[in-house]
């Protein structure tokens, strides 16, 4: 049942450097990471009604292999809301992490020859895993902070949508989240349910128009495998991407006398393998996901690169 937050929002703190152009509003410390889903989505909209477009900084980080609907999505927020969303892609520079800003209409696209994950993914060793999600620590998590710290900023409070009946998460963000970040889940203190947010965005003029198994990656690893092979089963060539970085970090690692268990995206499970399972699948409904957030697992090891405030 969803009920008043309790979540204070403080007047904003200045931020060290203030910038004008539209693409770089960051004139607070108030950062909403917005992931393109549609209970962050909600979570905006209610801090909007509450503190205005104004004494937000709202930022999307594109990995470069969401669906266009992900995008679609953002996009109409920004402008059926009036709320400037700054979207950041991490890349390589001067063979160093960085980050870019992007639009709507710049940032990459999931089929295009060369994502921003395919950056990361070019720089680095071994493929992401559960046990490992360097992709949302490099694309999401640090790519943000680098921006932020970019931008003058030191501290900085982040405001992240997970609701009362996922709150088990919040623990876990609490408990990898760097000094300098204060986390704060107003959806969580609302006691907002998925119902909440279906609820919404069912009364709303748009929405986020794919279904829930298409939400983050198209194929992340950390999605129930039925999802995976749905997805797969309905578009075959979704799954050319992964099986291709599975091929070129085999070969590379191979090439560097290693053992090449870090060239699977999931222990013991390749993706040529799952393609081929999805033309007959038998599907598990009873299996769940890993959870997936800018947050969730990318804060573990993100207190580096000299930043330890």
């Amino acid at each position: 049942m969803m009920t008043d937050s309790k979540t204070t929002l403080e007047p904003p703190a200045p931020a060290r450097v203030r910038c004008s152009d539209w693409l770089c509003p960051v004139k607070n410390t108030n950062i909403v990471s917005f992931s393109g889903g549609q209970t962050s989505g909600f979570m905006l909209r209610r801090l909007l009604d509450k503190v205005g477009a104004e004494n937000l900084t709202v930022i999307f980080c594109n990995t470069g292999k969401e669906y266009d609907e992900t995008l679609d999505f953002v996009n109409d927020v920004q402008t059926r809301w009036n709320v400037p969303v700054t979207w950041l892609e991490y890349c390589r520079v001067n063979d160093e992490h960085s980050w870019r800003v992007v639009s709507y209409e710049t940032a990459a696209r999931r089929m295009d020859a060369r994502t921003p994950f395919d950056e990361m993914l070019e720089w680095g060793s071994t493929l992401p895993n559960v046990r490992g999600r360097g992709c949302s620590g490099q694309l999401k998590v640090r790519t943000m902070k680098r921006y932020l710290l970019a931008q003058g900023l030191e501290t900085w409070d982040s405001y992240i949508g997970i609701r009362a009946d996922e709150s088990h998460r919040t623990l876990e963000i609490l408990a990898q989240c760097p000094k300098y970040i204060t986390p704060h889940f107003p959806l969580n203190d609302a006691g907002v349910t998925k119902k909440d947010v279906d609820g919404f965005w069912d009364a709303q003029p748009f929405k986020l128009n794919i279904p829930n198994h298409k939400g983050n990656c198209d194929l992340c690893f950390l999605k129930a495998k039925w999802k995976r092979l749905s997805i797969m089963r309905e578009e075959p060539a979704a799954a050319a991407w992964w099986i291709g970085w599975e091929r070129k970090m085999k070969a590379r690692m191979e090439a560097a006398g290693k053992p090449t268990g870090g060239a699977m995206w999931v222990d013991g499970v390749s993706y040529e393998g799952l393609l081929a399972e999805s033309q007959h699948p038998e599907f598990d409904f009873n299996e769940h996901d890993v959870p997936c957030s800018c947050a969730v697992g990318g804060y573990r090891d993100a207190d580096d690169e000299g930043h330890n405030k």
